[in-house]
């Protein structure tokens, strides 16, 4: 059976990093990938996210991992870990 899982992605750019400037962010589960372009990291994250939640299957928690990061399922379908956005001012 396959899963679609709503995961949020980060695109940031490292203008000095010249081998791989653009980095693929996935705050949920907290893995990253990075890539020549945009394009590139998006597919190299969806690569390493695979390649976490097979490894946890493989081992039979994959439950208890996307659990662990905040997702919860319902009706055998797992939904996002609710998220806000918030503007704060700090001094720097």
């Amino acid at each position: 059976m396959q899963t679609t899982l709503p995961i949020t992605v980060k695109i940031i750019i490292e203008k000095e990093a010249t081998e791989a400037p653009f980095v693929a962010y996935s705050p949920e589960l907290d893995i990253a990938s990075a890539g020549l372009s945009e394009a590139v990291a998006r597919k190299n994250l969806k690569e390493a996210i695979s390649l976490a939640l097979e490894g946890a299957k493989e081992d039979g928690n994959l439950d208890e991992f996307l659990e662990e990061v905040g997702f919860t399922k319902k009706s055998g379908r797992f939904k996002v870990p609710k998220t806000t956005t918030e503007k704060i001012s700090l001094p720097v």
